[in-house]
Order: C-alpha cells, then sequence, then structure tokens
C-alpha cells in the first residue's frame, strides 16, 4: 500500500532512481526475468511503530514466489527483546538494521545488546553498511563500527551489505577483509573494478554473497555484471548460492 509513496520518498531524499516498483509483486516478476531462484526480503522499521507491521508482511510473504524474508526490529521499541523473540518465533531468517534510518551508531552499547541477543536467538543480522544517499553527512555502520561488533560477538552471524560498506571500500580492506563477517555484492557496479576483486580473492570464500539491492539495482543487470568478473568458476557459485544455502540452512534444492 505504502510502495509507490516510499519510493518516491527514497527518489527524492537519495536522489537516485529506483529501478522497480518496490513491491513484492514486482520482485517475483524481476526474479523470474533475472532467473534468479531466491530473494531475501530486507524489511526496515523507521520508527518503533511500524515494527508490527513491518514483520507481518514479512511473514506472510516468507516462502512464497521464492522470497525468503527476515524481520525488523527499530532499536528504540521498549519491548525490543520481544520483538526479536516474534522475530524467531515468525520463522524469520533474521533481522535486517539500517542504522542511519533508525537513528543509531551500531556500536553503541545498546545496540551491541540487541545484537547479541539476536545472536543468541540464532537470527542472522544483515546491517546497511556504509554511507547511504539519502544521509550524506553521518554514516552509523562504518567497516571500522562493524569491526568492533563482530570483535564484541564473535558468534554472531553478521552479513555487511554493499561489498562492506558502501562509499568506504578502503576501510573494508583494512577493516573487515579476512574477518568473520560476511559481506555481500550489491551496488558493486559503483566500486573500481580492481579493487572489488582484491576484496573477493582476499576475504573468506565461504563469507561472500550474491546480492542486489533491488529495487536500488536490476537484478538482471546486477547477476551480468557479477558474473563478467574475473573470478574462478568456484567462487562465482559459492558467491551465487552455495554460500546462502548454507547460511540460511536451506535443504539444496
Amino acid at each position: 500500500k505504502i510502495a509507490a509513496r516510499a519510493i518516491a520518498s527514497l527518489e527524492a531524499s537519495s536522489g537516485e532512481p529506483a529501478y522497480r516498483e518496490g513491491t513484492a509483486e514486482a520482485l517475483v516478476a524481476s526474479m523470474r526475468r533475472a532467473g534468479v531462484d531466491r530473494s531475501v526480503l530486507l524489511p526496515i522499521a523507521t520508527k518503533p511503530s511500524q515494527v508490527t507491521s513491518v514483520n507481518r508482511f514479512a511473514a506472510e510473504w516468507n516462502g512464497k514466489s521464492g522470497i525468503l524474508s527476515f524481520g525488523s526490529v527499530h532499536p528504540d521499541c521498549p519491548d525490543w527483546r520481544g520483538v526479536l523473540e516474534e522475530i524467531r518465533s515468525m520463522g524469520l531468517y533474521g533481522v535486517k538494521f539500517h542504522p542511519d534510518f533508525q537513528g543509531h551508531f551500531i556500536d553503541e552499547p545498546h545496540m551491541i545488546e540487541i545484537l547479541q541477543e539476536a545472536a543468541s536467538l540464532g537470527l542472522i543480522i544483515v546491517l546497511h553498511a556504509g554511507m547511504d544517499p539519502s544521509f550524506p553527512l553521518v554514516h552509523h555502520c562504518t567497516p571500522e563500527r562493524i569491526a568492533r561488533v563482530a570483535e564484541q560477538l564473535p558468534e554472531a552471524r553478521i552479513v555487511a551489505a554493499h561489498c562492506g560498506g558502501f562509499g568506504y571500500l578502503d576501510d573494508v580492506e583494512r577493516c573487515l577483509v579476512g574477518s568473520g563477517v560476511y559481506m555481500d555484492t550489491s551496488l558493486l557496479g559503483h566500486y573500481p573494478q580492481a579493487q572489488v576483486l582484491r576484496i573477493l580473492q582476499n576475504h573468506d570464500p565461504e563469507r561472500l554473497l550474491f546480492a542486489t539491492d533491488t529495487p536500488w539495482d536490476d537484478q538482471k543487470a546486477a547477476l551480468e555484471r557479477f558474473c563478467a568478473l574475473p573470478i574462478s568458476e568456484r567462487l562465482r557459485q559459492k558467491i551465487l548460492g552455495e554460500n546462502a544455502v548454507r547460511l540460511l540452512r536451506l535443504e539444496k534444492s
């Protein structure tokens, strides 16, 4: 119901055009066009009052048409522990945090407490990493901050989106490459290919995941862009699906 308004607002604040309408139906159509078997839905509650409806919608689509859903918890929720328990009981795979939209630095004590609880419940943690065009001045989740979190929560399954930090690839190489943090390939078209290749070839090959950031990139174009990278076929297959199957604990198909 709110997709058109939300996309228009984000296009205006970021100056970036969306490639898709932002609905689940549009995502399914994109998957079919691109030959993508499964997509991970990563919703964000930008205020505490949105948490219930966001997670209910995610649960409704979880397992349908190849969509695998995460949930969201806003750090200012009074009952954030209960929200995390509910996310697990709903069968959602993990929690997505966007610290810029949610207004908290990822390594502050309150966030560490929330992330620790999520990890203890077996939930995967996905972080928007680096800058966001809608928030050009303050970046709440830089690679350096993510590294501090990972050091404090060594058992947590943390995924740093956008190659570990959009606009921060030098810090990704310095702080995250070789660590236990997972990184995805979304928005790799914005980066120098030589640096992308260094990151992919020097990080743990079991902790790299293909991603597109749809609706802010076209899935088919993102897949073609990734497949054109001069990496080994073995690494390509790990990134395109094998690592995700293991991380999400899916049955191989």
